[in-house]
C-alpha cells in the first residue's frame, strides 16, 4: 500500500507506466502522476491537487487513466 498524493489516504500502487506513478484511491479512483509532479509539487494543498486531477481527467480518453502533469497546476 501507498498513500494517495491528493488526499493522503491509503491507495493501491498501480504498475508504473513510463514516467508516471499509478494510484487507485477509494476517493479519487485510478489515476497517474508524472514523476516531475511528484518531485516538484509536494507543497500543494488538496484543492490544488483535485483541480489538477479534474484537468487531467478532462483530456483523458475513456480507455486511459488520467495523468496529472505539471501544467495541470
Amino acid at each position: 500500500m501507498t498513500r494517495c498524493p491528493i488526499c493522503g489516504t491509503e491507495a493501491v500502487e498501480l504498475d508504473r507506466t513510463g514516467h508516471a506513478e499509478g494510484y487507485d484511491c477509494a476517493r479519487h479512483g485510478k489515476f497517474k502522476v508524472a514523476h516531475t509532479v511528484l518531485s516538484t509539487k509536494q507543497g500543494m494543498v488538496r484543492a490544488q491537487w483535485e483541480r489538477a486531477l479534474e484537468k487531467a481527467t478532462s483530456r483523458t480518453t475513456a480507455d486511459q487513466w488520467p495523468t496529472i502533469i505539471t501544467s495541470d497546476f
